[in-house]
């Protein structure tokens, strides 16, 4: 396994400001970790998010228990929003870390 680059607990202190220069801060090369609650799910509760940056683009992939959805492209608004509404519902926390493979839009 991949040590992580960095590895932080988010907290209701985290404002979508926050969560934004969390996300443009992640660079090609690099996966941020995050577990979505609040995403829909045909397995257990909500999704675990990984996102790449990809030049200007951020692809997203969510997947939970036996399922995972393709990578698609996202904006940083919305993935600040999903991220700011689950600052608080991080297991693990968030983490920062070098990918181990290159995800590649529109597949899983």
């Amino acid at each position: 396994m991949t040590p992580p680059l960095e590895h932080m607990n988010l907290d209701e202190t985290w404002t979508l400001a926050r969560c934004a220069a969390l996300l443009g801060a992640v660079q090609p090369g690099q996966e941020l970790a995050f577990y979505a609650a609040d995403h829909p799910s045909v397995s257990d509760p909500g999704a675990y998010i990984r996102v790449q940056c990809h030049g200007q683009i951020l692809l997203r992939q969510a997947a939970n228990h036996g399922w995972s959805s393709d990578w698609l492209r996202v904006d940083v608004l919305t993935l600040a929003g999903e991220l700011h509404r689950n600052r608080s519902q991080q297991p693990r926390g968030v983490s920062l870390a070098p990918f181990s493979r290159r995800a590649t839009e529109d597949r899983r």
